[in-house]
């Protein structure tokens, strides 16, 4: 990766264990989001805010309407929300500069953790330290999803209080580690064929990575993505 951001053209899939047709899919499964987004833009958000519009002039010229109004017009709130909160996370940052893991930190803190009533505490270990290293546009993209992914399942799921995301190194490589104190995850009821699971898993293959998914080293669940071999755990 370039100082920028961009990515070095120079650096070939092949050496993370990715093949060519896997990035061109990474980037094909990319752009759809980004055409998701740009309907959802151009397409839904405008009558969401029409509705908005009608509600509120309803409400001003009948004010005996105010209170039974008054349902409708939140629920019209939260989906213009919800569609806001969809585009942001659909779409990939602008600027990847200091790696996918800070990335990650600042989209959740800004739109899932920030909107979040549940008390938990979330604890980021290393992630500037990650920007040093010299990431490649599959395990950019990969990282940077699953991470996503992770967190707001225990943000959705967990029920947990307390969460930490770590970046580790050593000589063989890095791991990436999302941990929670949860409930963790019932693994006669959870389908390895699950979406998110299943998002997540052909990331981490596409970018030659190694993605893990497992109970916690005390408790809750642990996702843990690399590029390294690592112990193993129940998936």
């Amino acid at each position: 990766m370039t100082p920028n951001g961009d990515f070095a053209s120079d650096q070939a899939p092949e050496r993370l264990g990715a093949e060519p047709d896997d990035l061109q899919r990474m980037r094909a499964f990319e752009a759809e989001r980004q055409t998701i987004v740009g309907e959802l833009h151009d397409d839904l958000l405008p009558y969401l805010f029409a509705a908005a519009g009608s509600l509120a002039s309803l409400q001003r010229q009948h004010p005996e309407l105010e209170s039974k109004l008054d349902q409708p017009a939140q629920w019209i709130d939260q989906a213009r929300e919800i569609t806001r909160r969809i585009m942001s996370g659909a779409a990939l940052p602008s600027d990847f500069s200091s790696g996918p893991l800070v990335a990650a930190k600042e989209f959740l803190e800004s739109v899932v953790l920030d909107s979040n009533d549940a008390k938990l505490s979330v604890q980021w270990a290393n992630p500037d330290a990650s920007a040093e290293f010299d990431w490649q546009e599959t395990q950019t993209i990969a990282v940077y999803r699953i991470v996503c992914e992770a967190v707001r399942n225990v943000v959705r799921h967990a029920g947990a209080t307390e969460l930490v995301v770590s970046w580790q190194t050593n000589a063989n490589g890095w791991t990436v580690s999302i941990q929670d104190n949860g409930v963790g995850l019932d693994w006669q009821t959870v389908s390895k064929s699950s979406h998110g699971i299943t998002l997540m898993r052909e990331r981490a293959a596409a970018a030659g990575l190694r993605l893990q998914i497992g109970a916690g080293q005390t408790e809750g669940t642990e996702v843990t993505v690399g590029q390294v071999t690592m112990a193993s755990q129940p998936e």
